[in-house]
């Protein structure tokens, strides 16, 4: 695939749309900043790195960790994911579908996505939390459509315990409105077509990119749907600025809708994304 050809990145924090190009390496370092509804605030972190087997199947592992205030930093355990996109040309819906194995401990507070009922807050000592494993196998539903540079994403979720067997489910979805410019993803063809310069200044408006996610719970097994005064719902907007042909950086200010969510989210990452990896390791042993 050329580069004129290439999807662009991922935009947002907790809905996936795109698959990574084949043979695109993308390390992201994700902190977040949370106001905590019961207890200290505390800041929560996760290295992400992905790999595209193939232009529709891309692969990837997460690690995460926290600090919550007054307390030292902990280990949140470790993510693995991959996820298919079922149809190879473009349609009108395009459908993916994830899998996530989660190896995760009861002190891991980094929102991902939110399932389920009530909060995720930190309530009991941190010592028993980082000994008490949550292992699950989340599952996603994942459509989305681009109508020039504008995307838009919707991805239903099911989490399944390993050892409760239930079901919990939730949702992410994002419009987000794409930079003219995106380094090695760029589309030179709409560039063209806009006018934009093939390489702007730094400091430039087609480097940036901005939108607005919004994730949430919808319940469980036992009673499917939407009762918000129990379940987390979090909104808010987000922006990407393409720093360079490989680096980009997100930030994204989330506001907690219900009585159950934390007030606010403050969501960072730094994206690194290079191509023809296994291409640049070959020649360069």
């Amino acid at each position: 695939m050329d580069q004129a050809s290439q999807p662009p990145m991922n935009p947002y924090f907790s809905a996936f749309s795109y698959n990574l190009p084949s043979d695109t390496l993308m390390v992201m370092l994700l902190p977040d900043l949370q106001i905590a509804r019961t207890g200290p605030n505390f800041a929560t972190g996760m290295l992400m790195v992905e790999y595209g087997l193939t232009d529709r199947l891309t692969i990837g592992a997460m690690m995460e960790g926290q600090r919550i205030s007054g307390l030292p930093v902990s280990y949140g355990g470790v993510r693995f994911n991959a996820y298919f996109r079922v149809f190879a040309a473009d349609h009108l819906l395009n459908f993916t579908l994830y899998g996530e194995y989660e190896g995760l401990n009861g002190a891991a507070l980094y929102k991902m996505e939110v399932a389920g009922f009530g909060g995720e807050d930190l309530e009991g000592p941190l010592p028993e939390a980082r000994r008490t494993p949550v292992r699950t196998f989340e599952q996603r539903a994942i459509v989305y459509h681009d109508w020039g540079r504008l995307n838009a994403a919707f991805n239903f979720i099911s989490e399944t315990g390993f050892d409760s067997h239930d079901n919990a489910f939730g949702y992410s979805w994002g419009v987000f409105w794409q930079p003219a410019w995106m380094g090695m993803n760029m589309d030179r063809t709409t560039m063209a077509d806009t006018g934009a310069p093939s390489t702007p200044p730094v400091i430039s408006l087609h480097r940036l990119g901005a939108g607005i996610e919004m994730l949430g719970a919808l319940g469980n097994t036992n009673e499917l749907g939407l009762h918000w005064s129990r379940q987390q719902q979090y909104a808010g907007p987000v922006f990407s600025y393409a720093l360079s042909q490989e680096w980009s950086v997100h930030v994204e200010s989330a506001i907690g809708l219900s009585a159950v969510s934390d007030p606010f989210v403050l969501r960072m990452g730094v994206a690194y994304s290079v191509d023809r990896i296994a291409h640049r390791l070959a020649r360069a042993f």
